[in-house]
């Protein structure tokens, strides 16, 4: 992953050091650890806190993890985040409404993830990569419990 910000969407991602990322419209962090047997994983953060985490498998992937939007909060945002499928170096993603819809090309994290992030709220997520091609609601964020 190169420390200098990358482009998703038209929004800039901020490199927070050769590990992890801030996206611009959420606020989340992703962040790049090990998982079991020095594979790679994938921490997903909000600001609540750890939301998903991804680990590089031989027998499995998940090319589409989630897709979590902002409510109805001031700034209109929707994200999803997967893992990259065997032998797959590009990752198009369309977000959904009822009456528009986005198509990004994902930024890829470590060789072994994606994550894309637009303006607006959308109602779903489809990720296409090669032959694969998966579809999911994109759900809203939810509340932090800060203060309990």
């Amino acid at each position: 992953m190169p420390d200098e910000p990358s482009r998703t969407g038209s929004a800039t991602l901020t490199a927070l050091g050769p590990r992890a990322l801030r996206l611009p419209l959420s606020g989340w962090r992703l962040r790049l650890a090990r998982g079991t047997e020095g594979r790679p994983a994938l921490e997903v953060h909000n600001e609540a806190g750890l939301i998903d985490v991804s680990v590089v498998s031989t027998l499995c992937f998940s090319p589409l993890r989630g897709g979590r939007h902002s409510g109805r909060a001031a700034t209109r945002w929707s994200l999803a985040w997967g893992q990259l499928p065997p032998g797959a170096d590009v990752v198009e993603v369309s977000f959904r409404a009822w009456r528009s819809d986005r198509t990004v090309q994902a930024l890829t994290f470590a060789d072994a993830f994606w994550v894309a992030e637009v303006g607006g709220r959308f109602r779903s997520v489809t990720c296409s990569a090669g032959a694969t091609r998966m579809t999911t609601r994109v759900v809203k964020e939810p509340r932090s419990h800060e203060g309990w």
